[in-house]
C-alpha cells in the first residue's frame, strides 16, 4: 500500500499523509462511488518526511485506504513524534491491525458484530477488530469508533450492540453513526434521517457522546471542502 500524497490544512494546522489501497473489500463501501482512477505516482518516506518538516503544523493524520497496512507507518509516526513534536492520528482505520507505537489517536470503524458478515467482506472475524480496538485503548491510543447504518444488513439494534461493546471498553469513547450511501449492485437502501437519529438515540443509551451523518449521494460525490473546512487541503507532495 503506497503513499500517494501529502496535503496541508492551514486552518487546522494539520498535515495528511494519504495512502492507497485497502485489505478489506466491503460490498457496501461508499468509496466505490468516488470517481477517478487510482494514482500510479507514489512518494517514498524521505519525500514524506521532507514535506512534513517544511510545514508549520500541530498534527499529522494518516489516512487511506487503510493506513495500517503501509509498512512504513510506524517509522513515519515516530518521525512526526520525535522530530516534529506533533500529535499523530489514524484518520480512519478498519481495525485489522493494532495501531503501531507513536500513534496518539485513531478513528476505528467497527462494521458489524457478526463474524459471518465480517468474514465474507473483510476476510477476518469481527472479533479480531473488537480485540484490536480494545488493545489500542489499553495501549493508550485515544480511540473513537464509527459504524455504517445499513437497513437490511446493519440494523439499528446492531448499531446499539456495537455501542454497548464500545462502552465495555470506555463509555466516554466518541461514536459516530454514518447513514449508508447506496453502492451500485448492492441490494440495500439508504436509511432515512429519522432512522439514523433513532440509531443515535439507541447508541446513546450506552455511550456519552454519539454523533451522526446522513449525506446524500450528491454531497458524498461533491467536494467535501464545500461542506466542511476540515477537508480544505493543499497538496504539498
Amino acid at each position: 500500500m503506497p503513499i500517494v500524497k501529502v496535503t496541508h490544512n492551514t486552518l487546522y494546522r494539520r498535515a495528511n499523509v494519504h495512502s492507497q489501497g485497502c485489505n478489506f473489500n466491503c460490498e457496501w463501501c461508499s468509496y466505490k462511488l468516488k470517481s477517478g482512477k487510482q494514482t500510479t505516482r507514489f512518494i517514498d518516506d524521505m519525500e514524506v518526511k521532507k514535506a512534513l518538516k517544511s510545514l508549520d503544523i500541530d498534527r499529522v493524520h494518516f489516512i487511506g485506504g487503510e493506513p495500517t497496512i503501509y509498512p512504513g507507518l510506524g517509522e513515519l509516526a515516530k518521525f512526526a513524534h520525535e522530530e516534529l513534536g506533533v500529535v499523530t492520528k489514524l484518520g480512519h482505520s478498519n481495525g485489522a491491525n493494532v495501531p503501531p507505537d507513536h500513534i496518539d489517536e485513531a478513528n476505528i470503524s467497527i462494521k458489524t458484530l457478526r463474524d459471518d458478515v465480517h468474514l465474507r467482506n473483510c476476510g477476518i472475524p469481527s472479533a479480531v477488530v473488537r480485540q484490536n480496538f480494545r488493545k489500542a485503548h489499553e495501549n493508550g491510543v485515544r480511540v473513537d469508533a464509527s459504524s455504517v447504518l445499513i437497513p437490511g444488513l446493519i440494523e439499528i439494534d446492531e448499531i446499539a450492540g456495537i455501542a454497548e461493546f464500545v462502552s465495555t471498553v470506555d463509555d466516554s469513547i466518541p461514536y459516530h453513526i454514518i447513514g449508508y450511501i447506496p453502492v451500485p449492485g448492492a441490494p440495500w437502501r439508504r436509511p432515512t434521517r429519522q432512522e439514523v437519529e433513532l440509531a443515535r438515540k439507541e447508541a446513546g443509551k450506552f455511550l456519552k457522546t454519539v454523533t451522526m451523518s446522513c449525506l446524500s449521494e450528491q454531497e458524498w460525490n461533491g467536494d467535501p471542502a464545500e461542506r466542511d473546512p476540515r477537508y480544505t487541503n493543499l497538496r504539498v507532495a
